[in-house]
């Protein structure tokens, strides 16, 4: 295990432990959300009951949009193309997306609902639920006509509503990368200073949803990170000071940003100190564990009515790890090989995968 190492070190080395974070992380929302569907069993939420103050949804979402305002701010720097940008974001989120939409509103709610299924198919609502959840916009559609509905919570997929805001923030590095403020580092970090002040006082005066600001704050440091990556450097000395400064900051005004402080840094830690065996030659089934988590939950309270949140949990963890790899291979990766048509890179740059 390395002493300590700058970022930017850790970026050059092009072997990090971001995917296996991304997987944890989607594991950790289930993880949360089992005592939200499935509430019997009489445990806690680990976190919470450690008097955190946070629950490990919460975190595991705070963690994505780090590392996502790293990653997305870096692509965008190394490749400055508004085209290539987009349509690199918009064929990673939009396929794994729209598969989960039409299969929800196809074939998972039909064999759900309660009611016939003629009368499923003249909803209005099951349309709807594809055409205006693909528009990203805070008025989403999270119930299907009958579907899911004797379970304690009838939301047939719950993680949604971070999709929108995380698209919002590709454009806003796209904005920033566009107008040049992006290649500059007094102009970036004013600009985000400025918008995280605003956020902070006058949220509303924000072109977002009240529960987007504070994803906005973290997907905001993972791109500083980026910008100051030849500045920070990461040790496990580090990683436990700031870890024990959140802890005596814990009840304090202070203590949302000591935290967001402490989990970046964590972030960071966990993708470049440990010598942990790598997983990107298997592909990447972060993004589908996530998307898929929820619905299989409630797919096992309905089957399992009686079962603990325990249970749950390691059920529809595994079940969604497979289908996460089902879906990289069968949706997403060969969506992502689009990214060269009409490519303007350069054959060079093509073939890096930037």
């Amino acid at each position: 295990m390395a002493r300590s190492i700058l970022v930017a070190e850790g970026l050059a080395k092009r072997e990090d432990n971001f995917l296996l974070l991304r997987v944890i992380a989607a594991l950790l929302v289930i993880y949360g959300h089992s005592f939200h569907l499935a509430p019997r069993g009489g445990l806690t939420e680990i976190f919470i009951a450690s008097g955190w103050g946070i629950y490990s949804g919460d975190i595991a979402v705070d963690m994505f949009f780090v590392i996502s305002g790293f990653m997305v701010a870096g692509s965008y720097i190394r490749q400055p193309d508004l085209w290539e940008f987009m349509k690199a974001r918009i064929l990673r989120i939009v396929p794994g997306y729209l598969a989960w939409l039409i299969i929800a509103a196809l074939v998972l709610g039909p064999m759900f609902t309660a009611m016939p299924l003629g009368e499923y198919f003249r909803q209005p609502d099951v349309w709807h639920y594809v055409t205006d959840n693909l528009k990203f916009s805070s008025d989403m559609r999270f119930l299907l006509p009958g579907v899911f509905a004797a379970n304690p919570h009838p939301v047939v997929n719950g993680s949604l509503w971070t999709l929108p805001a995380e698209f919002r923030m590709y454009v806003f590095v796209a904005v920033l990368g566009a107008t040049g403020i992006l290649s500059h580092r007094r102009l970036v970090t004013s600009a985000v200073f400025g918008l995280v002040v605003i956020g902070m006082i006058t949220p509303w005066n924000l072109p977002l949803h009240p529960d987007w600001v504070r994803l906005a704050g973290y997907f905001s440091i993972g791109i500083l990170v980026f910008v100051f990556k030849d500045e920070i450097r990461i040790s496990s000395a580090g990683l436990l000071a700031i870890a024990f400064a959140a802890y005596l900051c814990r009840g304090l005004d202070v203590y949302p940003i000591v935290f967001a402080l402490a989990l970046t840094y964590f972030c960071f830690w966990f993708a470049y100190i440990p010598k942990i065996p790598r997983l990107d030659a298997y592909g990447d089934p972060s993004y589908a564990i996530y998307l898929w988590g929820w619905p299989i939950q409630q797919i096992y309270v309905e089957a399992m009515p009686q079962s603990v949140s325990a249970t749950n949990f390691v059920l529809s963890a595994a079940t969604a790890v497979i289908v996460g790899y089902i879906s990289w291979y069968l949706v997403e990766k060969p969506c992502l090989r689009l990214k060269t048509v009409f490519s303007r890179k350069s054959p060079a740059v093509a073939r890096s995968g930037m």
